[in-house]
């Protein structure tokens, strides 16, 4: 394993790599989260790939964190490229989960150079469904509270939010998300930093509280998904996600080269509440990727 700090624009971003040559997959993990959230992913990934790459954004390992003017989607997808540029990456795979594969998206659609596949669970930016407490978290004064770094992340908050009832009343795994937490104060500035800096235009901001998804306008990138049709791409869900609903899977179903699965009793954290589903499907995935470059050889 190697782990190191690479710089883009004044910010550290750091990237932890496993393995060596091609082929190449980058993981970014959701919203405050790190390689943990995606643990059992990187172990599958890592017996079948060559290289596998976790990149954490600005802030959530390496200070400083990050400035409001620096935090939008374009930007978060920038900095991932110039990391995937000076590690010498010329095409990979990329998952994100939540907020990585919002990144992941913007990502495919400025520098599809780079990108090989997406592996995309629970992701942001489709632009139909946020869990309404994200719009409390684009008020100012009541983002800033709620944003906040807090001292641990409470069970009952894990049971009602974020996972499903396959898991809901499975302790052990509930105080092992709850270990996930950080109390770091640049993790959450930059969290807040990317929910502020994502917000729609102010006069589009009057659908915000009436609009299921209406604080994704400011980053949705639904009316380009047509730019995406040749992208192999597989989508994760869980049936019960509170935090970005799963019908919101339904708006990549049209596309040839994309494939859906949804599971069933799980929420949020899919990639760790059905870690053995999740990577069935992925370890499929990545080795249809590879099908024809055998042939070709």
């Amino acid at each position: 394993m190697d782990v190191r700090a690479v710089q883009v624009d004044g910010y550290k971003l750091r990237v932890t790599t496993w393995g060596s040559g091609s082929p190449h997959t980058v993981l970014l993990p959701g919203l405050s989260a790190d390689g943990r959230s995606l643990a059992p992913q990187i172990r599958a990934i890592r017996r079948q790939r060559g290289s596998t790459h976790v990149i954490d954004l600005p802030g959530f390992a390496h200070r400083p964190a990050l400035m409001r003017k620096d935090a939008t989607f374009r930007n978060l997808a920038r900095y991932v490229g110039a990391v995937v540029d000076q590690l010498g990456v010329r095409r990979a795979v990329f998952l994100g989960h939540s907020l990585g594969g919002g990144v992941a998206l913007h990502l495919a659609l400025e520098r599809p150079d780079l990108v090989e596949g997406l592996v995309l669970i629970a992701p942001a930016a489709l632009g139909r469904s946020l869990h309404w407490i994200y719009k409390l978290y684009c008020i100012p004064l009541v983002g800033r509270a709620l944003l906040r770094p807090q001292p641990s992340v409470s069970v009952p908050f894990l049971r009602h939010f974020l996972v499903g009832s396959a898991r809901r009343n499975d302790m052990h795994f509930l105080n092992m998300l709850a270990r996930h937490g950080s109390t770091s104060r640049d993790r959450a500035v930059s969290a807040r930093a990317i929910v502020w800096a994502n917000q729609p235009t102010w006069w589009r901001k009057l659908v915000l509280y009436v609009v299921p998804g209406g604080e994704q306008l400011g980053f949705a990138v639904g009316d380009r998904l047509s730019e995406l049709g040749d992208v192999p791409t597989l989508v994760l869900w869980g049936n019960e996600d509170r935090v970005i609903c799963a019908a919101d899977a339904h708006r990549l179903r049209d596309h040839s080269s994309t494939e859906v699965h949804v599971a069933r009793g799980i929420g949020h954290m899919l990639p760790l509440e059905a870690a053995g589903w999740t990577n069935a499907h992925i370890t499929r995935f990545l080795g249809s990727l590879r099908q024809p470059l055998l042939r070709a050889a």
